[in-house]
């Protein structure tokens, strides 16, 4: 892994890290790889570490990681907000919530007899 830029933002207790790993004829890692070889590199902790994002370069065996890396898995908590379990959250309790709805048929429209056209003659189904 290549750091490529380190920026230190204390008041919000940690750092935002750009890199580069290498990934040499296999694909793209995966985010628990990339997480403990971020904590390996910055001696910090899985938990304490929120990934951002994981661009692959296409054609090339390396990829571009953004990553926060907290004091702490305390000011993880307080920073950044997880909106994936809230999603899930909502759509488990949508369905409980609504109850099913039973759709009356439709009443068909009685129609006249169309009248079929056989060899030039016209006949009606009377």
């Amino acid at each position: 892994m290549k750091v490529l830029k380190e920026k230190d933002l204390p008041l919000l207790k940690r750092k935002r890290l750009t890199a580069e790993i290498d990934h040499f004829k296999k694909p793209t890692p995966s985010k628990q790889e990339v997480l403990k070889t971020i904590a390996e590199k910055m001696k910090a902790s899985e938990d304490s570490i929120s990934l951002l994002h994981v661009y692959p370069h296409y054609g090339r065996e390396k990829s571009k990681i953004i990553a926060n890396v907290y004091k702490s898995k305390e000011d993880l908590e307080t920073f950044e907000k997880i909106h994936k379990k809230k999603k899930k959250e909502k759509k488990k309790t949508a369905p409980a919530q609504e109850a099913p709805k039973e759709v009356a048929p439709k009443e068909k429209k009685e129609e006249a007899p169309k009248e079929e056209v056989k060899d030039g003659k016209e006949e009606s189904k009377e």
